[in-house]
């Protein structure tokens, strides 16, 4: 005999603002590792690409969810990763060894490369902008600086060597490149040039104030390491000098709840990285707040989970090293939707945020010589990009009888190599009473639309969903956008691409009630 599913209420508090968020947390990352690179964005001689060799199918895909920031080169691969050697003509430019991958690096895809797949990104709805990485690792501080001047000075005005130079390459006005990171992971052991907390706090001061003597107007994200010892120590040597403290998010196991739960333990670290901040604020020299970066983040990493391993090939045939490429399911997906909740709630802190990565390697598209595929990260992409507003606002969910729902979350993940200079590993977490319900509402600009974003994380269960928004809501129609799949583990796969896939439909409004099915999550688009 069926049961009736269990009333939940869900409120909206259309009075108050939690902030503004940035659309620069829907931002993307391309490295070069696996086929993210090549064969991935960029595959010229293939029929799928066009004249400068990208291939058209991923635009076409990405413009569809409007990429605000692409991250470049990387990544590990930024900590060995020599600027000049990818410009000028390709068929002149020296291929590399790449220390990070411990791969064959052909270099044809370089800076400029870089930055016209940004255009090519952007749309009338959505620019695409450029953030560097760069390399300090086994880089210099001149070369930093002149990376910079390289994009952004004006040879008409100053017409420095690497100003010129941009121009002999075919883009005499500059590039004007905002976002630039200094350094990635140094924390760690497996980074090209890893250092203490308090060596890296120097070296970007350094840097900070050179590259800024280049253009004054650019700005720049510190490596974060989401351990208090080592981002204390960062903010209080360096924290005058940038603008973003970055933190990176891996998770993903084969358990579906410590997956989905992994969402709340990442909206953890996020707060906890925003008080740190609004704690070394007034000892610092400035008056504009520090924001948060989550400039990598995903579902899994390549120390665990379902992966096919692609072979990194070099020029002589010889395989150096395996990459994988992740077969994402419903449950990555709706720890996804999780992190969106989380950086939705965080947005007077998180100003970006970039899935790693765009394409192949762990990417939200995979691509093959005929076509590509969408991957259920895609589809969630899809629906918080395409079906939120920029304004959050307070939600909160109760019971109509007894506590909501909850469940235990364990990660159960071997712990991986240590930092530099510390002795903690990446945290592990263990999480009781995470709700199986999630919602977050958010406003359109103009306060006409309300979106209120549902998660079940059930597995089996659904829940009646009461609705109460005060007496604002307008009668008329509201779209509903429903993220769900056949089941929590079968990946999409070019077989089988609609394993977990979004559906649309309409309903009367105001909605008042509303049944939230299993593992699913849901965006309600209501007129006020």
């Amino acid at each position: 005999m069926a049961t009736s599913p269990r009333r939940l209420i869900v409120s909206v508090d259309l009075d108050r603002e939690i902030g503004t968020i940035d659309r620069r947390i829907f931002g993307h990352f391309i490295e070069h590792g696996g086929r993210c690179i090549y064969g991935g964005v960029f595959e010229p001689g293939s029929p799928l690409s066009d004249e400068r060799g990208f291939r058209t199918d991923v635009l076409e895909a990405m413009r569809r969810l409007g990429v605000p920031v692409l991250r470049w080169p990387g990544g590990n691969f930024a900590s060995c990763y020599h600027w000049e050697d990818g410009i000028g003509p390709r068929e002149q430019r020296p291929a590399r060894f790449n220390l990070a991958w411990r791969a064959f690096e052909p270099n044809t895809f370089g800076t400029e490369e870089f930055l016209a797949y940004c255009e090519a990104l952007s749309t009338e709805r959505v620019r695409c902008e450029p953030y560097i990485c760069l390399n300090t690792g086994s880089g210099t501080l001149d070369e930093a600086a002149h990376w910079v001047e390289y994009c952004n000075v004006d040879a008409a005005k100053l017409p420095t060597h690497y100003a010129l130079l941009r121009g002999r390459n075919g883009h005499p006005a500059p590039h004007g490149v905002r976002l630039w990171g200094i350094g990635n992971e140094s924390y760690g052991s497996w980074q090209v040039g890893s250092s203490s907390a308090e060596a890296y706090a120097h070296k970007c001061r350094q840097y900070a104030y050179f590259m800024r003597a280049v253009d004054p107007s650019i700005q720049l994200i510190a490596v974060g390491a989401d351990i208090p010892a080592w981002d204390e120590a960062v903010l209080r040597l360096a924290g005058d000098s940038f603008d973003y403290l970055s933190i990176h998010q891996y998770h993903g196991q084969e358990d579906y709840l410590a997956t989905v739960g992994a969402a709340a333990f990442v909206e953890q670290r996020l707060r906890l990285l925003g008080e740190e901040i609004d704690q070394a604020m007034p000892g610092l020299r400035r008056k504009e707040p520090i924001s948060i970066a989550m400039d990598e983040w995903n579902a899994n990493d390549l120390a665990w989970g379902v992966a096919e391993t692609i072979p990194e090939v070099s020029a002589q045939e010889g395989e150096y090293f395996e990459v994988s490429e992740q077969e994402f399911a419903l449950k990555d997906a709706l720890f996804a939707a999780g992190v969106f909740h989380a950086l939705f709630r965080e947005c007077r802190h998180v100003k970006m945020a970039n899935v790693a990565q765009m394409v192949n390697f762990l990417g939200v598209l995979r691509t093959r010589p005929d076509g590509l595929l969408r991957t259920p990260l895609y589809h969630v992409f899809d629906l918080y990009a395409n079906h939120s507003g920029p304004v959050a606002v307070p939600t909160r969910i109760e019971a109509r009888e007894g506590a909501v729902p909850s469940f235990t979350a364990e990660d159960r993940r071997e712990p991986q190599p240590r930092y530099v200079g510390l002795r903690a590993p990446f945290v592990r977490f263990s999480l009781r009473g995470v709700p199986f319900v999630d919602a977050q509402a958010t406003l359109a600009a103009d306060r006409r639309t309300l979106f209120v974003a549902m998660i079940n994380y059930h597995p089996d269960e659904a829940f009646e969903v009461e609705l109460d928004a005060g007496r604002r809501m307008a009668p008329g129609v509201a779209q509903v956008v429903e993220l769900n799949g056949q089941d929590m583990h079968t990946p999409n796969t070019f077989e089988r691409p609609d394993v977990t896939r979004l559906a649309y439909r309409t309903v009367p409004a105001p909605v008042q009630h509303y049944r939230l099915p299993a593992h699913s999550a849901t965006v309600l688009e209501l007129p006020l």
